[in-house]
């Protein structure tokens, strides 16, 4: 399912550009509609909800791809699903990480810190 989306938003992106309403190749305005699709769903957070909540969280979703994809087409990041792998081994090593108990909190800091060393070294090896 998120594939299909991905190429929807991929769509969408060369619609703008055959468009060329300059406000969708702004960055600031993708994050700034990402940031009232979330306030959104802030509001819509509540009991007996599910119809509403479920829409705007979608709407998060859809926000994010389109925003990947214009990063994406600017050159700035490979993929969407790049971004995804990370995230998964970025997490996966995080919760990995946790016993459950009052030092979770340092284990968290510790693995963060470290994959912090990590990023910084493949940015290196990526600018040189």
């Amino acid at each position: 399912m998120i594939e299909e989306l991905i190429v929807l938003a991929a769509l969408k992106d060369r619609i703008d550009i055959k468009r060329a309403e300059q406000k969708y190749f702004e960055d600031d305005w993708i994050i700034g509609e990402l940031l009232s699709e979330i306030q959104e769903v802030k509001e819509e957070i509540r009991p007996d909800n599910q119809a509403f909540l479920e829409d705007e969280l979608g709407d998060i979703l859809w926000g994010w791809l389109v925003l990947v994809q214009k990063l994406k087409s600017k050159g700035f990041v490979s993929s969407h699903e790049a971004i995804i792998r990370r995230a998964l081994k970025k997490y996966s090593q995080r919760i990995g990480a946790l016993k459950g108990d009052e030092n979770d909190d340092q284990r968290w800091a510790e693995v963060k810190a470290e994959q912090k060393e990590v990023l910084e070294a493949e940015q290196g090896s990526m600018v040189r």
